[in-house]
């Protein structure tokens, strides 16, 4: 196999890779050049060349979780190619975190303008009523003071809003072929264009207008389909329908297909979610939830390569084609292998890859949270913890305090821990940053003991020792492993 070396003019504009090795090692010696990149190997000249390159070719296999790349030149020759690996399913993950640290927040506002109201003896009284807030058709009451204005009344989608993990897929995949383009010169792009149809794929035997004959036909919405299918009843007794409940929550990936809401009555929907009756079993999550995200992100992908490339320089393909020119080539399936069919799809009639595919892998650059973990308040008594807090949290399991009867003198010898609070330090080196530890090059995945320790990927538990590393780049989202 061979390894690629990548040129880069004074400027920065790229050249032609080559493989002549000991040449830039000289090169590197006398100072005429210097490193940019260590993987792939990326060397930048200190002196004016010519910038004359040849014809590069590139194509893209898009998905959600694993994106192939690959550039291939006028003769067929496979001079670059790659996998990536998203972490594009973590984003719904990571929004559910923020939503409860956003809601903590507020929730810790509200009771500081309570604790002033009583200073101050400023309390509201309780209305006999309540008071009805815009956007709400029940009266809320008033506890201690005033509510403001229901936030949802504030919040509207501009035009072209899309969901996080389209977004998140769209500029993932951009940004890895905008960093080829800065190392290949690359003048043309073609990605691979499959518009998923879902009822097909469960049916084979739809056609034409049966595509307008779903299952859900002559149905206002799902709740309605639901209840026909129910016939009114609650799924766990003969009472009728009150809630519709989500089996799998859409917090964890759930669907909102049929197979996975239930209706149910309010004593049953009460029992659900308070561990008495499990539903787990019933429901499915989504089915084509990648290929869904995918049909979205496509047409805005296409459209910021041509920004990036110009008009006329992005075409498509289809995955029969893909398919038919990797079995007359004999080429192996793989993300990787289906990129360089697609990027040599339109002028080459043959492949020549004798190049390593880089192992590309996505971690998150930023994680803004300053708490690291909260150690509750503990109680001891002769030894033994008996209790966690005064009064138990939400959905807290071991017992609290208020659960226990003490005697006066068993409260006498308890012993406290208070609650102790960790805190993240804002300046630390996030995971995917690349060190060197005894001349070899390592991706660090964590640190421990306050950053004196680092952990690197595929390497166990094995530790290194933070002040013999060198830290030589920062995470910047996609790490070459």
């Amino acid at each position: 196999m061979t390894e690629y070396i990548y040129i880069q003019a004074k400027d920065g504009t790229p050249l032609m890779p080559t493989k002549r090795k000991r040449h830039i090692q000289k090169l590197l010696k006398k100072g005429m050049a210097r490193v940019v990149s260590h993987k792939p190997f990326v060397v930048r000249m200190k002196y004016h060349v010519g910038k004359k390159t040849q014809p590069l070719s590139g194509g893209t296999d898009p998905g959600r979780t694993n994106i192939g790349n690959a550039v291939v030149n006028q003769n067929g020759e496979v001079v670059y190619k790659d996998h990536v690996e998203t972490n594009n399913k973590d984003v719904p993950k990571h929004m559910s975190e923020r939503k409860i640290h956003r809601q903590a927040s507020r929730r810790g506002e509200r009771l500081a303008r309570k604790r002033l109201a009583k200073k101050h003896g400023t309390i509201s009284k309780k209305l006999d009523n309540g008071r009805i807030l815009p956007g709400y058709e029940k009266p809320v009451d008033v506890k201690d003071i005033i509510n403001t204005e229901a936030r949802f009344n504030n919040r509207k989608r501009k035009e072209g809003w899309l969901t996080p993990t389209t977004r998140h897929l769209i500029d993932t995949t951009v940004n890895q072929i905008k960093y080829i383009k800065s190392i290949l010169p690359v003048r043309n792009w073609t990605l691979e264009l499959n518009r998923f149809a879902f009822m097909k794929m469960d049916d084979g035997n739809i056609y034409g207008v049966d595509y307008q004959n779903g299952r859900m036909k002559g149905y206002e919405n799902v709740n309605d389909y639901i209840d026909t299918m129910q016939e009114g009843k609650c799924a766990c007794c003969d009472s009728p329908i009150e809630h519709h409940h989500h089996i799998i929550p859409k917090s964890d990936g759930g669907s909102n297909l049929p197979e996975n809401i239930v209706g149910l009555c309010s004593e049953c929907h009460r029992k659900v979610h308070t561990e008495d009756i499990n539903l787990s079993l019933i429901g499915k999550k989504k089915k084509y939830g990648a290929l869904s995200v995918l049909n979205q992100a496509i047409p805005f992908i296409i459209k910021k390569l041509e920004c990036l490339f110009g008009e006329g320089k992005i075409y498509t393909c289809s995955g029969y084609e893909t398919k038919a020119f990797r079995e007359t080539n004999d080429i192996k399936k793989d993300h990787p292998e289906d990129a360089v069919c697609i990027a040599a799809i339109r002028k080459m009639k043959r492949i020549i890859d004798n190049t390593i595919s880089f192992e590309v892998k996505q971690f998150r650059r930023h994680n803004r949270a300053i708490i690291n973990n909260q150690r509750e308040r503990t109680y001891y008594l002769d030894g033994k913890m008996i209790a966690k807090n005064r009064k138990p949290r939400f959905e807290q399991k071991t017992k609290a305090l208020s659960d226990l009867s003490l005697t006066r003198q068993e409260i006498s010898r308890l012993v406290v821990k208070k609650s102790v609070r960790r805190y993240n330090n804002t300046k630390r080196i996030m995971p995917g940053a690349e060190f060197f530890y005894k001349g070899e090059r390592y991706i660090m995945t964590g640190q421990f003991s306050n950053g004196q320790y680092y952990r690197a990927h595929n390497q166990g538990n094995k530790s290194f020792p933070a002040k013999n590393c060198q830290i030589i780049k920062q995470n910047c989202g996609l790490v070459y492993l």
